[in-house]
């Protein structure tokens, strides 16, 4: 699988491009904004977008769902309890920005646990805590964790916002995130990324 990541938006949230090379189908993990350089990619490498994924429904993570769904008629795969926060712009109002309403996502990530891009199967985490809908993906092949808001590099996603649970996030962390192969390189929704066996001893926010 190829991973490209790019820095998108106002709080420049890292956007993650996976790509099955084989198949030549892409899928978007937390568009933050609009990006050309992304379309110009697909368009240049002969990739088709399959899927625009939403960790989570935050303004940050979804920004550039429209732009991507107008460019490449792909769907929008997001939690069913994500929908809301969603449709309603993800908070941006409360943070004072102006959002670009998003289309409503077409594919229910609370009802499967997988999803095939080509050759490539990625694994769907339910990791609430940061928001009730929060997934991550996990790609086993190569141990690769895309976990949005939730693990950071020695850091854990907020929960003062609507939505968000402490201790929720916490138990996502332990028993979903902490109990995968110790070399899982994790990308997070915000920074660089780091790897579960060093998360697991030198986090000083995740319970440990």
């Amino acid at each position: 699988m190829i991973i490209k990541k790019y820095l998108l938006g106002p709080i420049q949230t890292n956007c993650y491009l996976l790509c099955c090379e084989n198949k030549k189908k892409a899928a978007i993990v937390d568009p933050g904004d609009k990006s050309d350089k992304i379309i110009n990619f697909l368009s240049t490498e002969g990739y088709e977008l399959s899927y625009i994924i939403n960790t989570h429904g935050h303004f940050d993570h979804i920004d550039g769902n429209y732009f991507f769904n107008e460019k490449t008629k792909a769907p929008i795969a997001a939690h069913k309890l994500e929908y809301a926060l969603i449709k309603s712009g993800g908070g941006s109002s409360f943070f004072g920005i102006k959002s670009e309403k998003s289309p409503e996502p077409a594919i229910d990530l609370s009802v499967t646990d997988k999803l095939s891009l080509g050759d490539i199967t990625l694994n769907v985490l339910y990791t609430p805590g940061h928001t009730q809908g929060h997934i991550s993906l996990y790609h086993k092949e190569s141990a690769s964790l895309f976990c949005g808001d939730v693990l950071f590099y020695r850091s854990i996603g907020r929960t003062d916002l609507p939505g968000g649970n402490y201790d929720q996030l916490i138990a996502s962390i332990q028993e979903k995130l902490f109990t995968l192969p110790n070399e899982t390189i994790v990308y997070p929704g915000h920074g660089e990324e780091t790897r579960i066996k060093d998360e697991r001893r030198e986090n000083p926010w995740a319970g440990i």
